[in-house]
Formats: C-alpha cells, structure tokens, sequence
C-alpha cells in the first residue's frame, strides 16, 4: 500500500541496530524526536543500502504508519506511536540470522548486566522503572538478543509500557513522569537517565513469576530450572531448537539464578536491589565471566 504525499516537509533519520538498516520518514516532530531518542545510539549517516522504509505521518483524522509491507492507523498519538515502535522491535528480531530473543528487561549495575525474565504482565517494566529510582540503569524493559558465541546481551530500546496501575504504583514511590511524555505519550529509557547500552555477559537472572504475593519472595534456583524458564519466554529464531537449548543452558550456567514471587512494588525493588549490589566486582569473576556470588540468605521480606 502506497502512501498520499505527505501533509508536512518530511524529516528522515537513519538508523542501523544490530544490523537492520531503516530510514524513518514523518511529517511529526514529536514522533520523530521520540523515536531519535529511542535509538540514539544506533543513528547513521546516511547510507544507500536501507533494509526497510519506516513513515509515521499525523493526518488530518490520526495518525497513519507503515513498515515495509505493514501498515495501521490510530486516532490518538499514543496507540499509533506505541503501535510503530512494536512494529520497529518485530522488524529488528526477524531480521537476526545468529542472535535469538529473550523476553526479558535488562538493567545495568556498574558493568555488569541483569535480566529480569519473566511473562507479559509480570511486571518487568514496573519493576525496572523502580530499580531505575534506585540507581541502576534500564537498557530496555521487554526484549533482548543473546549472542551465541560469546553471551552477550543486546538489548533491544523500546519505550517503556506503562499503563496506568503502573503510574500509580511509581508514583506512591516518588516517581514522577519526565517532561517529555507531555509532548508525546512516549518513554525512552534515556527519559530515565540511563546512557549508551554496552554489550556484556549477564551475571544475574531473574525469572519474575506471576501473581503477586502479599510479601515479596526470592529464591535461589538451579541454573538448569531457569534455563527452563528461560525457554519458555524464548520465541522461534534464526537457531535450531537444540541450538537454542544449548545457548540458554550456557547464559544460565554463567549467571547467579533466581525466581522471584512479587509483592508490593517498594518492598520487591528493594529486594532485588539488595541482591544486584552483592554482585561481586569484575575482577573476582571467572575467566569465563561467571560471578563468585555470595550466598544470598535472605529469601523473603
């Protein structure tokens, strides 16, 4: 489907992440913005060899996108923004020929990475927004790539999916919406203070279960239980499955392994905070950059 010529000049930007190239073509500002501070880190010059065409155009009845051969409409700014951004994410998985994609957010302690494992609607954006309160750093909330030579973690930026239960949780917190999301309903983990994304091994995984409890509960697991759970929140790749297997089992076996039970918001992130600060420093890892970490005794609050 064929785009009308646009109501507005249109602004382009050009983009490389991971190695998915896209030129990002509006007539709106704020969405043009909003998306530049998403992918800050990942700007190109521009470039002749441009995988895929993304426009997100304000028309005179909504807003109208288009991403290769997918395209929406929406009424308001925030469901055709949040709407393109998916669209975006799908795009930089699908086209990956060796890194596969874990549903999980990623946070950053020092140099060290954790990834907070777990279903949609287990609270991984919640939680990482409190950690962020606390000090540490939010690379994305939702997905990340695994590379399967040296277990790197790629996070994948995208805006941070807060609804308004959420808010309110922040909120009783302290937390307070940046300046920006009154332009345009649109998080970027940079709007949270956090800097450029680096790639690491994880040191820590946290497998975040459904429902909430009463009192929060963490327990240590086996490395082989939670490259289970793992699997689980792990889509088809460009990887056979027993390849797949293979890479979780040796993400796992480099990391301290954790299930988490959540119960209130301030009492959950002070937990999890506790136990990323025992994290040993860089030089007391292993050669194959596994954690000595500490027995961690406490198991619930």
């Amino acid at each position: 489907m064929s785009f009308a010529p646009l109501l507005q000049p249109t602004k382009e930007s050009f983009f490389c992440i991971y190695g998915f190239t896209f030129v990002l073509r509006t007539n709106h500002s704020e969405s043009g913005d909003a998306i530049a501070r998403l992918y800050r880190q990942f700007l190109s010059p521009r470039v002749a060899d441009i995988g895929v065409e993304a426009i997100f155009r304000s028309e005179s009845d909504g807003f109208r996108w288009q991403i290769a051969e997918k395209t929406a409409s929406a009424s308001d700014l925030r469901s055709a923004l949040w709407g393109f951004e998916s669209a975006l994410c799908e795009a930089i998985i699908r086209s990956q020929r060796r890194l596969i994609a874990i549903h999980a957010a990623v946070v950053y302690s020092r140099d060290s990475v954790v990834l907070l494992v777990g279903p949609s609607g287990a609270g991984k954006s919640t939680l990482s927004v409190a950690l962020t309160q606390r000090g540490f750093a939010l690379a994305t909330d939702d997905v990340a790539l695994i590379e399967p030579q040296t277990l790197h973690v790629h996070p994948i930026p995208r805006c941070v999916h807060l609804d308004q239960q959420s808010l309110q949780l922040l909120e009783a917190e302290g937390f307070q919406l940046p300046e920006v999301w009154k332009q345009a309903p649109f998080l970027a983990p940079i709007d949270l203070g956090s800097g450029p994304t680096y790639q690491c091994g994880a040191e820590l995984l946290i497998y975040i279960a459904r429902p909430r409890a009463k009192c929060p509960n963490l327990k240590r697991v086996s490395q082989s239980e939670m490259a289970a759970r793992t699997l689980s929140e792990t889509g088809r790749g460009p990887l056979t499955d027993s390849e797949t297997v293979h890479v979780l089992a040796r993400v796992s076996s480099s990391a301290a392994c954790f299930y988490l039970v959540p119960g209130s918001l301030s009492e959950t992130a002070d937990m999890v905070s506790d136990l990323i600060l025992q994290q040993p420093p860089t030089s007391t890892r292993t050669e194959h950059g596994r954690s000595r970490l500490t027995e961690f005794g406490r198991t619930s609050i």
